[in-house]
């Protein structure tokens, strides 16, 4: 059986099955009446289908109420769930193990919360790994490691120590403004450009509008060094063509470089050398290479696009670990200097309650009321009382003949592990352990 892995960024979810690239899926989702649409099929209907999007449902994984929802998209897990849903279906017969990379902003609740997604798609999460260290694996690095990644809405910088393990030290947004921002206005200059040399606008109709956007990524991606750069769109079976100046595509992104550039000297001491990893998500930006290029002692490493997802294939088994529990990995061995694995996670035993894709932490004792229609709710009152006692979780009943453990009558003196089921009125809930921030 094979080893799938997800690489979560919102500017496009990349999915491996044995080091194969499958899909890069962005975390977009557009509602067509009562069809939700996500991945790709959402961002080929952005401009068409404009009323109802969605983009920040991974950047705020949560179960907040949307100003917005409908009866079948209430919040974001909603719709990071029928992310996830479509990724997993084509493959899932074919993958017996999965493992996930995420950006080192996501902290215990959102890693709770998508190991609740995914526990309702019936993935099989084996192990959870840092994207910035797994990105530095294999590679000659100096001791001092920064990686420079961006996502729909923000830019991250996270410095890595490598000194035989490579350990995660810190992580910062440095940018509000994502790719998504960037994106609009390199667009609004391609199309000032086509109204003053040829007077046709490609964003008068929704289809040209869809049809720049999508050619646009690639489009950057590919940018040669050049001071002009061909853009072309078909319309009504004419092809407009226009030149596109590298001065005017620099306005869009210039404001942004000198913070880069600032947050990046402030990792480095003086006389200090440092490894910058730079993310494929910004090749062909224009001017990037030349601004980083101004910190001294910086050596500028390009990731390439499946970096990350083959480096975790290459390192399963440290990943997966012991398969009891998931664990979080946030440092990794380089292999020069023998070293034990850290791993960021809770204690082996369960943190968190799991109903449904809603993740609730246990802490010191979690009182549920006997009605789950809308989820574990706390009671005065409670059916039952999860607790800790010496470092293991315990159940105490107000009625044991009402909750079942795994099919059989709850045991209150006997520990509860992950992976144990309670039932109550018909309904389920499962202990999962649920890596905590450090």
């Amino acid at each position: 059986m094979s080893i799938a892995v997800f690489n979560i960024n919102d500017a496009g979810i990349q999915l491996t099955v044995d080091s194969e690239l499958i899909r890069t899926s962005p975390g977009i989702a557009v509602l067509n009446n009562n069809s939700l649409m996500t991945g790709e099929e959402a961002s080929e209907n952005v401009k068409l289908l404009p009323r109802w999007t969605n983009n920040r449902f991974w950047s705020q994984l949560n179960t907040n109420p949307l100003p917005n929802s409908t009866e079948q998209v209430r919040h974001n897990a909603d719709i990071a769930f029928a992310h996830f849903e479509d990724l997993w279906l084509p493959i899932n017969k074919a993958v017996a193990n999965v493992i996930v990379i995420v950006p080192g902003y996501y902290h215990s609740n959102d890693l709770g919360l998508l190991l609740g997604i995914a526990h309702e798609c019936g993935m099989p999460i084996k192990g959870v790994v840092d994207q910035s260290v797994i990105s530095a694996s294999d590679l000659t690095l100096c001791s001092n490691v920064i990686h420079l990644d961006a996502h729909l809405h923000s830019f991250t910088l996270t410095q890595i120590s490598n000194r035989g393990v490579l350990a995660r030290k810190n992580v910062k947004t440095i940018l509000e403004t994502g790719l998504s921002t960037l994106f609009d206005r390199w667009a609004n200059i391609i199309a000032s450009q086509f109204i003053q040399t040829t007077r046709f606008d490609p964003m008068h109709n929704a289809d040209t509008e869809q049809q720049l956007f999508n050619l646009l990524p690639a489009w950057i991606r590919n940018l040669q060094d050049s001071n002009t750069h061909s853009f072309s769109i078909k319309a009504a079976d004419t092809e407009h063509s226009v030149a596109i100046s590298q001065e005017s595509l620099l306005k869009a992104c210039t404001p942004l470089y000198p913070k880069i550039v600032q947050a990046i000297r402030s990792e480095i001491g003086t006389n200090e050398s440092a490894s910058l990893l730079l993310s494929h998500r910004l090749q062909g930006f224009p001017g990037l290479k030349e601004s980083l290029q101004l910190v001294a002692n910086l050596e500028i490493i390009d990731l390439p696009k499946e970096k990350a997802n083959d480096s975790a294939a290459t390192h399963n088994a440290t990943i997966i670990g012991n398969g009891d529990t998931v664990s979080h990995v946030v440092q990794l061995g380089t292999g020069e200097v023998a070293a034990p694995q850290k791993r960021e996670t809770s204690a082996t035993g369960a943190t968190h309650i799991l109903w449904r894709h809603q993740a609730t932490a246990i802490g010191k004792a979690l009182r549920i009321d006997a009605d789950l229609s809308t989820g574990p709710r706390s009671s005065n009152n409670p059916a039952f009382t999860l607790y800790t006692r010496d470092n293991q979780i315990m159940i105490e009943c107000s009625a044991t003949d009402t909750v079942t453990i795994n099919g059989a009558a709850a045991d209150p003196s006997r520990p509860l592990k992950p992976g144990d089921k309670i039932e109550l009125a018909g309904d389920q809930l499962t202990l999962i352990s649920v890596p905590q921030d450090r």
